[in-house]
């Protein structure tokens, strides 16, 4: 499948001198048509950064990026209009109808879908003669999702998409958002602090932190191969040396914690065969677990 989307040792910051902050770091992704991709980390982590990059908003101090083969620096026109982008602050003048909104947009986008449009008008529940400025928060922000979904773009880039909607409209936003990747092998790129829309949602993540990659990958695939291996026992010897990639190895004097991220039922049989006798306990994650291990990590500088 071919790459839609990619990072290669990307870096920017703001700041001169020694109140420069590193906000992206040395940060390099490959995301492949017809996914569904997850950006993952706290505040600061670098997640709007990078996604502003990738729409041309700010440029990189160092390194490249290419979407749909073109730097973002040099999109023609006829690119810009296969992407469409959600901020997380975004807005449309406030005394705009629905309406007013889409006889803006709709001449400026080819593959305008009105069909769509429909769908999520009932879906939200919204008239097209409603102004902006009389819209709750969550419709305000139903509106926007609107705009940018209906123009039917091959690839589709969100932050923070879902703020502001309440938990149904969440689930129905989030529906139709797996429906459109899926069913026409577009590309969805998204942050988001609510974990439980990530994994419902994407089948890819990258988890960052002070602008760096600690952890990126199939969602199923990361679920499989990162578990955290636990046993007891009096004077426990070296562990065998490569066998696991470690995420964090935590060590007593008669305990090990140990979590892994190419974890196989082989390398446990090893890892069995050079401890003796103890009882081993083998935990898996999911993705808020899998979330918190990866931070605490960086944290600790294990990563």
């Amino acid at each position: 499948m071919s790459i839609i989307i990619e990072m290669n040792d990307v870096c920017r910051s703001f700041g001169k001198g020694k109140n420069a902050t590193l906000a992206v770091n040395h940060l390099s992704l490959s995301i492949p048509q017809g996914s569904v991709y997850g950006l993952l980390g706290a505040n600061g982590a670098g997640k709007t950064t990078a996604i502003r990059m990738l729409v041309s908003h700010l440029q990189p101090d160092s390194g490249t990026i290419r979407v749909l083969g073109e730097e973002p620096v040099r999109y023609r026109e006829e690119t810009r209009k296969r992407i469409a982008y959600i901020s997380e602050n975004m807005q449309i003048p406030r005394w705009m109808s629905i309406s007013d909104a889409v006889r803006f947009c709709k001449p400026l986008y080819p593959n305008w879908d009105d069909a769509l449009l429909d769908r999520f008008l009932k879906l939200f529940d919204l008239k097209r003669d409603k102004r902006y400025e009389e819209s709750s928060k969550g419709q305000r922000r139903a509106i926007c999702i609107i705009l940018a979904m209906c123009q039917n773009p091959d690839v589709l880039i969100m932050d923070e998409p879902a703020s502001g909607l309440d938990t149904l409209a969440r689930r129905h936003f989030l529906a139709e958002v797996l429906g459109v990747a899926c069913n026409e092998n577009k590309t969805v790129i998204f942050s988001s602090h609510i974990l439980g829309d990530i994994e419902r949602t994407v089948d890819r993540v990258a988890m960052l932190t002070q602008g760096r990659l600690i952890l990126e990958g199939n969602l199923d695939a990361l679920k499989e191969n990162v578990r955290r291996i636990s046993f007891k026992g009096e004077n426990i010897g070296e562990l065998p040396a490569g066998l696991f990639q470690t995420l964090r190895l935590l060590r007593e004097r008669d305990s090990i914690e140990w979590v892994v991220t190419d974890y196989s039922d082989e390398k446990l049989q090893r890892l069995r065969s050079g401890i003796g006798e103890m009882k081993i306990e083998v935990e898996g994650f999911n993705l808020e677990e899998l979330f918190v291990e990866s931070m605490e990590s960086a944290r600790a500088g294990e990563l």
